[in-house]
């Protein structure tokens, strides 16, 4: 008695169209072509633009992480001089954390400046 649990071990299926399936995938892939339009319509990416935002945001990155190491550096470093043990490192921190925000503004704001003039020639 041929069952489905004992074809299954014999790579066979009586009812596989393979050549059927390829037909009905390319004629699918056809109408999604016509359905989609010609792909020359979609608007090109400026690279020269998503260079610059991943400049920019980078260097957004390393301000503000720079000014937590510069800021956490001398806290600690009056932590251990003047003995004021955890409040100099928390102050420095802070005062590292608000130089790196600062800094990463006045890099947004000059980019936003100049992407409003359409001056992409500089690299930050």
């Amino acid at each position: 008695m041929d069952t489905p649990s004992r074809n299954a071990g014999q790579g066979r299926e009586p009812h596989r169209d393979p050549e059927g399936d390829r037909r009905r995938i390319d004629e699918l892939e056809e109408r999604l072509r016509k359905a989609r339009g010609p792909a020359s319509d979609e608007p090109k990416l400026d690279l020269r633009v998503s260079h610059r935002q991943t400049g920019v945001a980078y260097r957004v990155l390393v301000d503000m992480i720079a000014g937590l190491l510069v800021g956490g550096f001398f806290g600690y470093w009056l932590d251990r001089w003047m003995g004021w043990t955890p409040y100099s490192l928390v102050a420095g921190l802070v005062l590292g954390l608000a130089a790196g925000v600062n800094n990463a503004w006045r890099v947004i704001r000059a980019y936003s400046e100049e992407a409003a003039r359409g001056n992409d020639s500089r690299l930050p």
